[in-house]
């Protein structure tokens, strides 16, 4: 996944009032008018904030999506560790005396 590309892409949604209320009538639409070709996975990732987002108005969005790329960089987050043995998973029941 290009973490470039979907940072680009919120950018000019946080800052563009036209091209969110485009992108929100027209998401596949507005993003190849204006250049964007995303890979399926990028696709899913911007289809799941689309619904993540749909009871916010424009305005709403746009400071969300603002606040979201600050102090962003280049690099993806990083993945989380794997769980311990220890820690994976529900605790066993205690066996039953008698």
């Amino acid at each position: 996944m290009r973490e470039n590309v979907l940072r680009n892409l919120a950018s000019r949604a946080a800052k563009d009032p036209d091209f969110l209320r485009q992108a929100r009538k027209d998401l596949e639409g507005t993003l190849v008018r204006h250049g964007y070709h995303l890979t399926a996975e990028e696709m899913r990732r911007v289809e799941s904030l689309r619904r993540q987002t749909v009871g916010m108005g424009d305005e709403e969005l746009s400071r969300t999506l603002a606040s979201g790329l600050e102090g962003r960089t280049g690099s993806p987050p990083a993945r989380p560790a794997a769980p311990s043995r220890r820690s994976s998973g529900p605790a066993r029941p205690a066996r039953p005396r008698g």
